[in-house]
């Protein structure tokens, strides 16, 4: 793989957000997906809550993993 997509991959180099389209499909399940998660985090105790946290960062990570996988694949 070239040095440029390897930074890429890596996060060493980044794409600005700002020109980062989405479409307005893409825009409302985000923002239904932050407000569910506000919402139930207000229902939960500290410990649930932390618990929400990590959950929903170990869900992040592992949808990275599999960008990275289907990215390296695309350039294999």
């Amino acid at each position: 793989m070239g040095k440029i997509l390897e930074a890429f991959l890596n996060e060493q180099l980044h794409v600005d957000g700002g020109t980062e389209g989405r479409s307005l499909e893409q825009q409302k399940i985000c923002e239904r997906g932050s407000e569910l998660q506000d919402k139930l985090a207000k229902k939960l105790n500290t410990e649930e809550q932390e618990m929400l946290s990590e959950l929903v960062e170990i869900l992040f990570k592992e949808s990275c993993y599999d960008e990275q996988k289907n990215w390296n694949e695309g350039f294999d």
